[in-house]
């Protein structure tokens, strides 16, 4: 007798995940769409290659979905951001005339970093307010989505830039997220 309740709970939860699998990745292919048009607008083509990337990781949060879920929306607005940053902030050194893919062009990942750990900073205005407990869960949505969604703007960068636009972005988003934690800290300090 148990072991049939047990055999229909197991299969029970299985349908369940499958279930959830299914609409999440309707939702990633929505959503990874939307993406992906602002970055062939963007990007151009070259953002193609690093379509799945999105996909997948879109497609892990939507099942995962809580407070990752949570994150991740937030961090969709500061990634689709990433991709409005044009390529001359990134490579101060390129002429307009040249273009950004000529031998003549430098590279400078520093900027990238720059750049990314701003947009990352900027995301503590984006950061929920959600319980201390969750906090870390909701920064690794944030972090996921953004850095997905920066793989496709950097599409157009050397593996040096792309790393340091992303690794910024990281940075920024751990930063913001651990000011937020010290904040409410010190309130929780004052009211208690």
């Amino acid at each position: 007798m148990s072991s049939d309740f047990g055999a229909a709970r197991r299969a029970a939860r299985r349908a369940y995940e499958v279930g959830r699998l299914r609409v999440s990745m309707v939702r990633a292919a929505g959503v990874t769409s939307v993406a992906v048009v602002v970055a062939l607008i963007a990007v151009g083509q070259r953002a193609l290659v690093w379509l799945p990337v999105p996909l997948l990781v879109w497609v892990f949060v939507e099942w995962r979905g809580t407070w990752l879920l949570r994150g991740a929306r937030r961090g969709l607005v500061a990634g689709l951001a990433t991709l409005a940053l044009p390529p001359s902030v990134l490579r101060l050194c390129c002429s307009a005339d040249v273009g950004m893919s000529s031998a003549a062009c430098c590279t400078m990942p520093g900027l990238c970093v720059a750049a990314g750990a701003l947009f990352g900073l900027s995301l503590a205005l984006l950061v929920p307010r959600v319980p201390s407990e969750h906090r870390a869960t909701t920064a690794m949505g944030m972090v996921l989505w953004v850095s997905s969604i920066a793989a496709l703007r950097c599409g157009a960068l050397l593996f040096g830039e792309a790393a340091g636009l992303i690794g910024g972005l990281v940075a920024g988003v751990v930063a913001a997220n651990i000011a937020n934690a010290w904040v409410d800290r010190g309130q929780a300090r004052a009211r208690g």
